[in-house]
C-alpha cells in the first residue's frame, strides 16, 4: 500500500499555492497587546514586554513592572535564563539585564553598545550580536558575555550591518547577515553556523571568529531581522524586506534548502518582528510541518509600530475526517468527509475491518514529514481515490449493506497536497450495524 501512494508523490511537480496567512496546514490564533509592545517573549509565568519604559510581565490580566528606565529606551532582545529569569537588552545605554521573572530587582550584568540580539549558549553564557563600534563600523561583533562575573569578550565578527543569532539543538550557532546598506540590495543575505566546538574553543582561546571558521548554510534571502528553530531542525527568518516568515529546511542537517513561505504580509497592515519557538508534547511522532498534529507553537510579534501589537501562535493543523451518521452506522447509504485539507490535493481513503490501533510513524524517503497513519490500516488493500476541492474539502460515498452483529471499521485519508506535502486525516473508528 506505502508503494502505491508513495510513487505518485516522488512524481508530483511542485506546484506552490498562491500565499496565503498562515499557509494551508497550520492554524493560527492572535491574542492582542499593549500598543507599542516589543520585545515580546512568552514564559511560563506569563507573557514578557517592553513598552520602552519599562519591561513588564503579564501573567493574564495586566502587566507588572520587572525593570524601568527613567527614559524612552530602545530596547533590543528578550532571551530565556532557564525557567526563572530573562535576559534583556537595550540598545540606547547598551545595557545587558538580568531579569528575574519572580519581581525580585533586575541586576545590569553588562554593558554591550549597540547590542541587537542574543542567544543562550547555557544558564550562565550568552552570545549577544552588536554594532559595538558604531553603525558606520564595517563589521558586526558577536560577543561573549559571562552571566556570573560580567565578563565580555569578542568572539566572532561578520561583515556588515547586526545581524541575529539562533542556536539548534546540537548547540551550533546561527548568525544570519545584514547588509551595511538600506535598503539592502535583493538576495544578499546570508546564514552562517559557528560549530558548538568551535565556539567553546574560541572562547577559551581568546581566538575572534570569522567566516573562515564558519559553514554557509544558505545565501540569497533578502532579509532575516529575527531567527528561530523549529522542533527539527527546520530554521525560522523574519524576511521584512518581502513582508513574509520564511524557512530554511534542515539548516541544522547537510541539505538545507529555503522553503515555502510560512506566513505572508505582503498586503498585511501588520509585520513581523521577532519569533519564539515554543516545542510541545510530542506522543504521536509528529514534527512542525503543515497537516501534522497539533505539537509545537510558533509565536510571531506582530505590529504596525503605532497602535497594534499582537502576539500570533501558529501551529500545525491536522485535517479531520468524519461520518455523516452516528455510531452505529445503520444500513443504506452515508459518507466520509474530509476537512482542513489540501486545496486541490489528491489521496487515498484507507478502510480495514478492525478496530483502531493507534498511530504509527511512518518515514519515506526525500521526505521530512512523516505519514503517521493508524496501525490497523498498515496492510489495508481497501484504497478509494479522493480528491479535494479548492477548500480542501473532500466527500467519499459510502454504503452499508448491514452487519447483523455489528462491525468495527477503521478509516483514514492519506494524502498529498499540490505542492507535494505528505500528510493524513485524523483516524476514524466506526461501528456499522444492521
Amino acid at each position: 500500500m506505502l508503494r502505491t501512494f508513495a510513487a505518485p508523490v516522488a512524481a508530483a511537480v511542485a506546484t506552490i499555492l498562491p500565499a496565503q496567512q498562515p499557509a494551508e496546514g497550520y492554524a493560527a490564533a492572535t491574542s492582542t497587546l499593549p500598543a507599542g509592545a516589543s520585545n515580546v517573549l512568552e514564559t511560563a509565568q506569563g507573557t514578557l514586554y517592553f513598552d520602552g519604559f519599562q519591561l513588564q510581565l503579564d501573567p493574564g490580566g495586566g502587566g507588572v513592572p520587572l525593570l524601568t528606565f527613567p527614559s524612552y529606551t530602545f530596547g533590543s532582545f528578550s532571551a530565556p535564563i532557564g525557567a526563572t529569569e530573562v535576559l534583556f537588552g537595550e540598545s540606547s545605554n547598551g545595557g545587558v539585564w538580568s531579569v528575574p521573572l519572580n519581581g525580585a530587582p533586575a541586576q545590569l550584568i553588562a554593558n554591550v553598545p549597540f547590542n541587537y540580539d542574543a542567544v543562550l549558549l547555557d544558564d550562565d553564557r550568552a552570545l549577544v550580536s552588536a554594532k559595538t563600534g558604531g553603525y558606520a563600523a564595517p563589521l558586526n561583533d558577536v560577543v561573549f558575555v559571562d552571566l556570573l562575573t560580567g565578563q565580555t569578550q569578542l568572539l566572532a565578527q561578520f561583515p556588515g550591518a547586526s545581524g541575529p543569532l539562533a542556536i539548534d539543538a546540537a548547540g551550533d550557532v546561527y548568525y544570519a547577515t545584514a547588509p551595511a546598506t538600506f535598503p539592502a540590495p535583493s538576495g544578499t543575505v546570508e546564514v552562517w553556523r559557528l560549530p558548538r566546538a568551535v565556539v567553546d574553543a574560541a572562547v577559551l582561546s581568546g581566538q575572534v571568529l570569522t567566516t573562515a571558521a564558519a559553514t554557509l548554510v544558505v545565501q540569497g534571502l533578502d532579509a532575516a531581522g529575527d531567527l528561530a528553530f523549529d522542533d527539527h531542525g527546520d530554521l525560522l527568518f523574519v524576511d521584512w524586506y518581502q513582508g513574509r516568515i520564511g524557512q530554511v529546511s534542515d539548516a541544522a542537517g547537510s541539505n538545507a534548502t529555503i522553503a515555502p513561505t510560512l506566513i505572508d504580509y505582503a498586503a498585511s497592515s501588520v509585520s513581523a518582528t521577532t519569533l519564539q519557538f515554543v516545542p510541545g508534547a510530542n506522543a504521536s511522532g509528529a514534527v512542525y510541518e503543515s497537516f501534522q498534529p497539533a505539537r509545537g507553537t510558533l509565536l510571531v510579534h506582530e505590529t504596525d509600530y503605532v497602535a497594534v501589537s499582537r502576539l500570533r501562535a501558529l501551529t500545525a493543523a491536522r485535517p479531520t475526517l468524519a461520518a455523516s451518521a452516528a455510531a452505529p452506522v445503520p444500513a443504506g447509504p452515508f459518507s466520509l468527509t474530509v476537512t482542513a485539507g489540501p486545496a486541490g490535493g489528491l489521496g487515498l481513503l484507507l478502510l480495514e475491518p478492525i478496530a483502531a490501533l493507534g498511530p504509527v510513524t511512518l518515514a519515506l524517503p526525500g521526505l521530512r514529514q512523516p505519514l503517521l497513519l493508524d496501525g490497523a490500516l498498515l496492510g489495508s488493500t481497501s484504497l478509494v481515490p479522493v480528491t479535494f476541492d479548492g477548500a480542501g474539502v473532500a466527500t467519499v460515498p459510502l454504503n452499508n449493506p448491514g452487519f447483523a452483529q455489528g462491525l468495527d471499521v477503521t478509516a483514514q485519508v492519506a494524502f498529498v497536497s499540490a505542492a507535494s506535502v505528505l500528510g493524513s486525516s485524523t483516524a476514524l473508528a466506526l461501528q456499522v450495524g444492521p
